[in-house]
């Protein structure tokens, strides 16, 4: 018993030290409902969960495997978005729709606003991330003017990597638990190997479906495309011509001009103490130096 704890504890620190430079939260990039790696069924007869209960390390190729990188490949999570004129802004839609659904795309949310000419479409993509830049090109295509246009991308190479390094630990460690319960005497020893194995089973299906959710991402670019339709300007007024407002606002302007030329009056007669004895005064010195300038031009008499 004490030698199957040991080893236990061995193992269990071999899975925890696996990968010690993987940081990410179990939980994150996880969206609700994402498929796991297939459970460990329930065990049978004395509880204790036999070798044939783990299912095998997923690895399969695609879009969801779990697969190490090859040498030189890089996970990129691409966004883009485009605001874009259009002469019809529902005939757009749907000719977007019908490219990105040939593309093996697919539309991830949808909705609009306003009417007439205020009429907007704001519509998500999900596109294979080798089509991004084609898609990009041929919806410019479709616009009588692209108002913007944002890319970005997110290098998730490294947290895949550190997922890689922490799953091959956990399969590390969930074979060696299950040699030791292979190797189990008693049922004590069975029950505590078995709860170790659940434990190490469940932090591997959390890597696995976060490994999925990276792959996924970076395989599918979001393209977010904004319609707008062509603003008009029109040429007459539509309300046509009204001599009734021009003269109200001729009007307010005139009794505009009035309040303010009162209102100078109002503030000047008030101030008449400062700006009055100024006024003469300049007015003085101003005339002595008149008559100064006067008597030195003058000639004296012969």
């Amino acid at each position: 018993m004490r030698r199957i704890l040991i080893l236990l504890g061995l193992t269990l620190l071999l899975a925890a030290c696996g990968s010690s430079g993987t940081t990410a939260d179990s939980s994150a990039g996880m969206e609700p409902g994402y498929e796991m790696a297939p459970a460990i069924p329930e065990a049978v007869n004395s509880g204790v969960m036999s070798r044939d209960a783990v299912g095998p390390m997923p690895g399969t190729s695609g879009t969801g495997s779990t697969d190490p990188l090859k040498p030189g490949e890089r996970l990129v999570v691409r966004d883009a978005s485009l605001v874009m004129q259009v002469s019809d802004v529902n005939a757009v839609d749907q000719q977007l729709r019908t490219m990105v659904n040939g593309q093996k795309g697919f539309v991830l949310s949808s909705s609009s606003s306003g009417s007439d000419q205020d009429f907007v479409v704001y519509v998500t993509f999900k596109i294979p991330s080798d089509q991004l830049d084609a898609t990009i090109t041929a919806a410019e295509k479709m616009a009588h003017k692209v108002v913007s246009r944002s890319m970005s991308g997110n290098d998730v190479t490294s947290q895949y990597v550190d997922l890689t390094g922490r799953l091959t630990s956990l399969t590390a460690a969930r074979d060696r638990l299950l040699e030791l319960l292979k190797k189990a005497e008693k049922v004590e020893e069975a029950v505590a190997v078995n709860t170790a194995l659940i434990e190490v089973q469940s932090q591997y299906e959390q890597v696995v479906g976060q490994m999925r959710f990276l792959r996924e991402n970076a395989a599918l670019s979001s393209l977010t495309i904004e319609l707008h339709g062509i603003p008009t300007t029109a040429i007459v007024n539509p309300e046509g011509w009204q001599p009734g407002e021009d003269a109200r606002a001729a009007l307010r302007s005139l009794l505009d001009f009035a309040q303010g030329l009162g209102s100078f009056l109002i503030t000047a007669t008030i101030w008449t103490p400062v700006w009055l004895p100024l006024f003469f005064l300049g007015r003085y010195l101003r005339r002595r130096w008149m008559a100064r300038h006067t008597q030195s031009a003058t000639p004296p008499a012969a």
